[in-house]
């Protein structure tokens, strides 16, 4: 059973009513979100990004994008 909470004071709060019996044994696991780092300076980005004497030698669209993000994740 997977119950949502919150932590309030350093004590794990059941949200939605929910209650465990006494004594049960129980697991934690913390889902912590994405660090996202930011660069304090702000520049516009400079394309191409590879420097290549054939821009745009890719239609990227989004049946191709699909197929992209497909293959990068059978590839992991």
């Amino acid at each position: 059973m997977i119950v949502p909470g919150r932590v309030q004071n350093g004590v794990v709060v059941l949200e939605g009513g929910a209650t465990l019996p006494e004594g049960a044994a129980v697991r934690v696991s913390y889902h912590a979100g994405p660090v996202i780092h930011v660069s304090p300076i702000r520049q516009p980005v400079q394309l191409p990004l590879v420097k290549t004497d054939r821009p745009g030698s890719v239609a990227l669209t989004n049946d191709r994008i699909a197929e992209i993000l497909n293959e990068q994740d059978a590839s992991s």
